[in-house]
């Protein structure tokens, strides 16, 4: 292939370098589907990385294409951390529904605490044994394994 003249750059590439700028173009133009199209932004700023790789290596750091190629790697990488947060933040916030959730459930109408203690009186505590009646059956327990 004959050389490219460059844009900003103002010199021209080798052999080979136009098919390289061709599959840039294309690794970017599937960052912007990504990103534009699906909101799959971890995977815009992979297939930009490597276009920006490519426009580097074979036009140079202030050709037009380089430039606007690292302009679009910052753009994906804030919308790639901003859409992590926000999934981040979506899963700890459902999560916390789940445990609460499963924490108020109500039983026949009753308020959660009646619910789990099922009417019991309170010196009673949850599990319906007294200090008392905990320290009967540790008794037993003892006496059983002599």
């Amino acid at each position: 292939a004959e050389g490219v003249a460059g844009g900003g750059g103002g010199h021209t590439v080798g052999p080979g370098a136009v098919e390289r700028i061709i599959q840039a173009q294309a690794l970017h133009n599937m960052a912007l589907v990504f990103s534009n199209n699906l909101n799959r932004y971890k995977e815009a700023l992979a297939h930009e990385k490597k276009a920006y790789a490519i426009y580097r290596l074979v036009l140079g750091e202030s050709h037009t294409f380089t430039v606007n190629s690292s302009h679009f790697l910052r753009r994906f990488t804030e919308q790639a951390v901003d859409q992590s947060t926000k999934q981040r933040k979506f899963d700890i916030d459902q999560n916390l529904i789940a445990a609460a959730s499963g924490r108020m459930h109500l039983t026949k109408g009753k308020l959660p605490v009646e619910a789990a203690t099922n009417g019991m009186d309170s010196s009673e505590g949850l599990n319906g044994l007294t200090a008392e009646k905990k320290k009967k059956k540790k008794k037993k327990k003892k006496k059983a394994g002599k």
